[in-house]
Formats: structure tokens, sequence, C-alpha cells
């Protein structure tokens, strides 16, 4: 028999520690690192909800401040995915920072297709350099929202 997938077992609901010992280091660790800065910095906590989506179906962890979303994280053994929906307004501000982003980052947003005023950034997070990219754009998205208060 083969072993059930945590992340993909859609009758079992893995706690927040669970999906987080699902990964491989050294993923766990800018996991963690990110699920900690979003709870610090905004306060949000985390939201485990399962995805039937083809595009990532499976286990994810959802942070959202003010009624608005602020990113969903997709557990993977080797990266994680984030999920950054940015609004086209800021593309031309990711792009006068480019310098700050990494080029597969920066690929992601480029190639991303707007959907009703905005890009949604499915970015795998597999180092410290992505991991910092995710972190400004959290930033750059809730600084330019009024509602998002902290």
């Amino acid at each position: 028999m083969a072993e059930r997938d945590l992340v993909l077992d859609g009758s079992y609901t893995p706690t927040y520690d669970e999906i987080s010992g699902y990964m491989n280091e050294p993923i766990r660790t800018l996991w963690q690192d990110l699920n900690a800065y979003i709870q610090q910095e905004y306060k949000a906590l985390p939201r485990i909800t399962y995805s039937k989506c083809s595009a990532k179906p499976g286990w994810n962890v959802k942070y959202h401040k003010s009624g608005k979303s602020l990113c969903t994280l997709y557990p993977e053994k080797e990266s994680f995915i984030a999920l950054v929906v940015v609004t086209l307004d800021l593309a031309p501000l990711i792009e006068a920072m480019s310098d700050e982003y990494q080029p597969a980052v920066l690929e992601i947003m480029r190639s991303a297709k707007p959907f009703n005023g905005t890009l949604w950034l499915m970015i795998p997070v597999d180092g410290h350099a992505v991991l910092d990219n995710v972190k400004q754009l959290l930033q750059l998205k809730y600084e330019t929202k009024g509602p998002m208060k902290k």
C-alpha cells in the first residue's frame, strides 16, 4: 500500500506543525521564517485550507488581513510556493526596483496574465533571496492597500 501524502490527502486535516514537518530542510526553515514574519509583521493568523484547484491541489496555509488576502503558502517537500496577488499598478513599482528582485521572481511577474486588475504570482521559494523577495512583495502590497491596516 502506498504511503499517503500528507499535503494531498484531503481526508485528513494536518496541523500547522505537521505541514511544517512535511518539508525537508533547508526549506522547512524558510517556511517557518516566512510564517513567523507574516504572523509578527501583519498580526495575521494562519488558516489551513484544502484546495481542489487543478493548478495546485492540496493543503495550504492562507493569511488574511482586514478581510483581504495577504498570501497563500503551498507546502512541498523540497520547496514551497507563495501565492501573492498584486494589483497591476504595482508592476511598474516592482520593475523600478528590479535590481532588488531575483530574475526568477521578475520573470514570474512579467509572464503572469492579468486577471481582474491583478497579477497572481506563484513564486517557488527555494532560497533566502527569493524568500526576501516575497517579504518585499508583501510589504509593497501592504503599504499600497489603504484598508489593510496593521
